[in-house]
């Protein structure tokens, strides 16, 4: 044992990051944390622990790629930027636990804080934001997934035993108050694994509800293919990024495994962190459907991605049909005096009608069924028809999507695209690799968006301390 002098100061040298975190945390509008702080000093009861310190902590926490409380509150003994920090003083990892998870609203409001920040250094612009989605793994474990008759079983035995508690107003001791309390909430969570359960039947086909399977433990959890083509229970987390400096400028979670319909729903995140629009957005093909076209269009905002060759895609929908690339629909020649169709075999399809599929104009053709009947080329041309073959040629295309598919073609909208995968797809690697978040330390969605904050906005931090505090620190030496 020894005594030794210690100087808090001096634990980390002028140049550490927790300096940084402090100072910028420091100079933020932190009352909205404060508002349901119930004990304060020169009160009865021990002061509450000062939000500019706990917000402090959990930055540093996540930069150096922690993300359990327990953990801080361990490294808080001997790690030198939690010690200077704290002040040498030790915080319990329920009130650290708490914190992360308590304020969802105002950590909203605290990014959007930095973005102002980061905005006023002139760190991001919004004329050209990428977006892109990562999937990270939810806390479920995959042995949690139960069908509809094993929730309806125990949700049925949690409703009978609260049944049987009686009045929850008369006197219980405390050990009864507790049982009880538990009952009631596991009772409660079931009707939430039942309600999500619903959501998940009434998006699949009449045939496939039966197979339909929910978490009992965390039921807002989806089942979702990583990179490394493992499934797992996961959310999908949306970033929008700043082309400028790889700020990110805007952030949601989605229980969607396709990124499909996530697209103005991060237009809307950037309007509310930013007040106003990006003038352009760039997306890879996953995003590009008729819906995100139009809306980007109706919100005048430039959208540029990958969009898929009608070719390639007649050629795909034919080969789930099992008709031979000899026989697409390229390969019917049409007859503009007849307004008919001669197929490879010489037969003749005639015009039957229009119809519209995502704002898209066709004209349809059918062949006689005794023709196709008779056809030596039936197994290739139409094998699971009973009828005559139908074609449909697209007659005029969707105004935004023709729009869009012309922009698409020009040299300048190619030189863009290629400029997304290091953008949009960098903060992603870096919340992973960097900040750890591979996999949520909370259950449930709700929490698990507002993990996502918490790492979103340390990744923003770390972008104002590696391009201004530390700029600053250089220049005043």
């Amino acid at each position: 044992m020894r005594m030794v002098n210690l100087s808090v100061e001096e634990l980390i040298p002028a140049d550490h990051k927790a300096r940084a975190i402090w100072k910028v945390v420091g100079s933020l509008d932190l009352s909205g944390f404060s508002e349901s702080v119930k004990s304060m000093v020169g009160e009865a009861g021990r002061p509450a622990w000062d939000p500019h310190l706990l917000v402090s902590v959990w930055v540093y926490a996540y930069s150096e790629s922690i993300g359990s409380a327990r953990e801080i509150e361990r490294l808080a003994e001997y790690e030198p930027g939690l010690q200077w920090l704290c002040g040498l003083e030790s915080i319990n990892h329920h009130t650290l636990s708490d914190f992360r998870v308590s304020h969802p609203e105002v950590l909203g409001e605290l990014f959007a804080q930095v973005l102002a920040l980061l905005e006023k250094e002139q760190l991001l612009s919004l004329e050209r934001v990428m977006h892109d989605g990562t999937k990270i793994r939810a806390q479920a474990g995959s042995d949690s997934f139960r069908r509809e008759k094993t929730v309806e079983e125990h949700l049925e035995r949690a409703r009978k035993v609260v049944a049987e508690m009686g009045d929850p107003r008369e006197d219980r001791n405390r050990r009864q108050a507790a049982q009880e309390r538990a009952a009631r909430e596991m009772a409660e969570r079931l009707e939430r694994v039942s309600e999500e359960l619903k959501k998940i039947q009434a998006g699949k086909e009449a045939g496939q509800r039966d197979t339909a399977r929910v978490s009992m433990s965390e039921p807002e959890a989806r089942w979702m293919k990583h990179g490394d083509n493992a499934i797992a229970p996961s959310y999908n987390v949306q970033i929008s990024t700043d082309a400028k400096e790889k700020v990110i400028v805007g952030v949601h979670l989605s229980q969607s495994s396709s990124d499909a319909e996530s697209l103005p729903a991060a237009v809307e995140e950037v309007e509310k962190n930013l007040h106003r629009k990006p003038g352009q957005i760039v997306v890879d093909g996953g995003f590009v459907n008729r819906s995100s076209i139009e809306e980007m269009a109706e919100n005048n905002i430039e959208m540029i991605g990958r969009m898929t060759d009608p070719v390639e895609r007649t050629a795909a929908s034919m080969k789930a049909m099992g008709i031979d690339p000899a026989f697409g629909p390229n390969f019917f020649i049409w007859d503009e005096p007849s307004n008919a169709l001669q197929c490879p075999a010489g037969r003749q399809l005639k015009y039957v009608g229009q119809s519209r599929k995502s704002g898209n104009l066709y004209r349809q053709y059918r062949a006689e069924n005794e023709d196709c009947a008779a056809c030596e080329f039936r197994t290739k041309c139409c094998p699971k028809s009973s009828k005559g073959r139908m074609v449909s040629r697209l007659e005029s295309e969707n105004e935004k999507v023709a729009a869009m598919r012309q922009r698409m073609e020009t040299a300048e909208a190619k030189a863009i695209y290629r400029q997304r995968g290091e953008v949009a797809e960098f903060p992603n690697a870096w919340i992973k690799d960097k900040i750890g978040l591979r996999k949520f330390n909370v259950r449930g969605m709700a929490k698990a968006a507002t993990e996502t904050v918490w790492a979103c906005l340390t990744y923003n931090l770390q972008i104002w301390i590696r391009l201004c505090w530390r700029k600053q620190l250089v220049e005043a030496v």
